[in-house]
C-alpha cells in the first residue's frame, strides 16, 4: 500500500506542474496583450496631459557630439515633433492638488508595472515542469523585486503623508492666536 502511494505521488505532482504550465502559457499571452494595451493607453494619456514645450514643432540646431578632429565643425538639425513634459509628485497626490488625469496616469503606471511583473511570473511558471529549480529561483527573485517596488512606493507615500501632517501642524500653530501662550497662565 505504501509503495503504491510512492508511485502515484510523482505522477500527481507532474500532472499538477503540467497543468500550471499550460495555464501559465495561456495567461502569459493574455496578460501580455493587456499590458501592451494598457501601456499604450497610459502613453496616450500622458502625451495628451503634458504641457507643450516651446521647441515642439520647430527645427532646432545642436552641436554634434563627434569626437576627433572634425568635432567642432558640424551641427545637427532635427525637428521636434512632440515634446511634452510635466512632473507628478507624490506630495501632489497626497495633498489633493493632483488633477484627475494625473491620478489616472499614476494608477495606470502602477497597473502596468503589475502587469509586466505578472507577465514575467507566468512566463517563469511555464518552465516549472522542465526546470523546477531554475523556475523557483527566478520566482524568488521576482517576488523580491515586487517586494522592493511595493516597499518603495509605500515609503514615498508615507514620507509625503508625514510632510503633509507637519505642514498642517505648522499651519495650525501659526494661525492659532494662543499657540505661543502657556495655558497655565
Amino acid at each position: 500500500m505504501c509503495s503504491d502511494r510512492n508511485v502515484r505521488a510523482p505522477q500527481v505532482v507532474d500532472a499538477l506542474l503540467t497543468k500550471v504550465a499550460n495555464f501559465s502559457e495561456t495567461a502569459v499571452w493574455v496578460v501580455g496583450v493587456i499590458f501592451v494595451v494598457e501601456f499604450v493607453a497610459v502613453l496616450v494619456c500622458a502625451c495628451r496631459a503634458g504641457s507643450a514645450d516651446e521647441q515642439e514643432g520647430h527645427v532646432i540646431t545642436r552641436r554634434a557630439r563627434l569626437y576627433g578632429l572634425i568635432a567642432g565643425r558640424y551641427r545637427s538639425k532635427s525637428k521636434v515633433l512632440v515634446s511634452r513634459s510635466r512632473y507628478i509628485s507624490e506630495m501632489s497626490l497626497v495633498d489633493g492638488t493632483a488633477t484627475k488625469t494625473e491620478r489616472l496616469i499614476v494608477h495606470g503606471i502602477k497597473l502596468s508595472f503589475l502587469l509586466f511583473w505578472l507577465t514575467f511570473v507566468f512566463g517563469i511558471l511555464t518552465l516549472l515542469p522542465s526546470e523546477p529549480g531554475v523556475a523557483l529561483a527566478m520566482l524568488f527573485i521576482m517576488l523580491c523585486m515586487l517586494y522592493c517596488g511595493v516597499t518603495l512606493i509605500r515609503k514615498s507615500r508615507t514620507d509625503a503623508l508625514r510632510k503633509l501632517a507637519e505642514k498642517h501642524a505648522c499651519r495650525k500653530t501659526s494661525q492659532d492666536p494662543r499657540a505661543g501662550v502657556d495655558p497655565e497662565t
